[in-house]
């Protein structure tokens, strides 16, 4: 008897973390003004499930995220932000979406466009590079990228932003559909002394 009723209070468990599981994931989808065709809401859904889930990233001290945007399109949406973003910038990532991350950096992007000829580095301005993160730079699938980010007290911090960058079709209007599967690292001593000159 007490068998059973242990069997049945953990059968009740695993379907409330489902559930759970199921509501955060729906959530994060609810952020996207993009109607997106059935296959890439599945991609979607299974990057930010593994996200949740994946030891190795969530043991190392990077803040895990996944972008989506439409080709062209002026604003870019994190469907997922870790929690540990909390650690970085002192925002929930709930308080991230309504405040919006390209609203917490601050100063140039010093970007990194990986070829296969080796890498070339370049300052932009923050829309400049935005613009280039949305549209110009795609036929480049991964891009690193350094900046400032001000945390919500006001000290600002330097980051690394590394991204991989995959395009798909979007067949229910025919446009292309950009995810950004990415990590944040604050990098503020080293970029700091790259900054004042001490490093190259």
């Amino acid at each position: 008897m007490l068998e059973n009723s242990i069997l049945l209070e953990a059968q009740h468990l695993r379907i409330d973390l489902t559930m759970l599981f199921q509501q955060t994931i729906d959530e994060s989808l609810s952020a996207l003004k993009i109607k997106l065709d059935w296959e890439i809401e599945q991609e979607i859904r299974e990057r930010i499930s593994v996200l949740i889930f994946d030891e190795i990233v969530n043991d190392m001290p990077m803040v895990p995220y996944l972008a989506v945007w439409e080709d062209g399109a002026n604003e870019i949406v994190h469907a997922y932000m870790s929690p540990k973003i909390e650690s970085l910038c002192e925002y929930t990532p709930w308080e991230l979406k309504q405040t919006g991350f390209i609203n917490i950096v601050r100063g140039d992007i010093l970007s990194f466009y990986r070829e296969n000829n080796g890498v070339e580095e370049k300052v932009n301005r923050i829309a400049e590079a935005k613009e280039k993160r949305v549209a110009g730079f795609l036929e480049n699938r991964y891009w690193e990228g350094c900046y400032k980010i001000e945390k919500k007290g006001g000290q600002r911090v330097w980051v690394i932003d590394r991204s991989t960058i995959t395009r798909f079709r979007n067949t229910i209007n025919g446009k292309i559909v950009c995810l950004s599967s990415g990590i944040l690292l604050e990098t503020t001593e080293l970029l700091e002394k790259r900054e004042k000159g001490e490093i190259h």
